[in-house]
């Protein structure tokens, strides 16, 4: 994690999210999908309720310093977010019978994290998680079922944070389903894979460098109406087919932030 102090919440988050990539790529084999955004939101709920070294330690991950004005911002952050019809966030916190939550903290996870406040019985592990599952199945449209699972419910469990995300949105432009067929997706310079790949003829925005080590990006809106278009899809493709090591070292490895890297980018995008 490189050295940086107190950020201002979007930056602070964007940081965060390099360094989770990071060492996602570097632990993890498989493919996974990730929310930063929804991580750091419940882990800065979750700060907040920490004290001493590990409310610092907390911090220093998160990029943040705690303050009435880093409430304010996560308070901004959630309402600007829940004025969308394609996207929900949610948070909750499930806590043991024989726990009393700080009042103040309480009253932080309420107004500025738009948190739910629910007590449990911990000692009926699979009551527990049946409930748990159920609000984020409410939460997520019924995408995720089975979330909590109750054998990781043991009896020093004391507290459960859930930050739920649920994102259904259109594309600007549709995919036509009959075009859909299957090609090849490499997985490196020899081994392939079928897959169903969408097709669609369209004027989009894209970057691109050239070279070995260089990479297009594909933005895909959401939105049918433009006033609509809060969101978008962006495709990182390497020029190489094993080339993704070489991008992630442009985007992860230099002085320059994850942020500016992707900010100047999309301004070139639309330049």
């Amino acid at each position: 994690m490189s050295n940086v102090s107190s950020l201002g919440l979007s930056a602070a988050n964007n940081e965060f999210t390099k360094d989770v990539y990071q060492h996602l790529a570097a632990n993890t084999p498989h493919n996974a999908i990730i929310s930063p955004c929804g991580l750091h939101m419940v882990l800065g709920l979750t700060s907040y309720g920490a004290a001493g070294s590990t409310a610092d330690a907390m911090m220093k991950g998160l990029r943040i310093k705690h303050s009435e004005t880093l409430l304010k911002d996560y308070k901004d952050i959630i309402e600007q977010l829940s004025k969308s019809p394609e996207l929900k966030m949610a948070n909750t916190i499930y806590f043991a019978q024989d726990v009393q939550l700080n009042p103040i903290y309480q009253s932080q996870a309420v107004e500025y994290f738009n948190s739910e406040l629910s007590k449990t019985d911990f000692t009926k592990p699979e009551t527990a998680a049946k409930e748990m599952n159920k609000w984020v199945s409410n939460h997520t449209n019924g995408k995720i079922k089975r979330l909590v699972q109750s054998e990781s419910i043991t009896r020093d469990t004391k507290l459960v944070l859930i930050n739920a995300i649920h994102f259904k949105g259109k594309w600007s432009t549709p995919f036509r389903t009959k075009c859909t067929k299957d090609g090849p997706f490499y997985r490196d310079e020899i081994n392939s894979v079928q897959v169903p790949m969408m097709h669609t003829t369209c004027k989009f925005f894209i970057y691109q460098e050239t070279g070995d080590d260089g990479f297009k990006v594909l933005e895909l809106p959401y939105g049918t109406k433009k006033e609509e278009r809060r969101f978008s899809m962006h495709v990182f493709l390497p020029n190489k087919r094993t080339g993704l090591a070489a991008l992630e070292k442009k985007f992860f490895q230099t002085n320059e932030s994850f942020a500016e890297k992707f900010g100047n980018i999309v301004k070139s995008t639309y330049s």
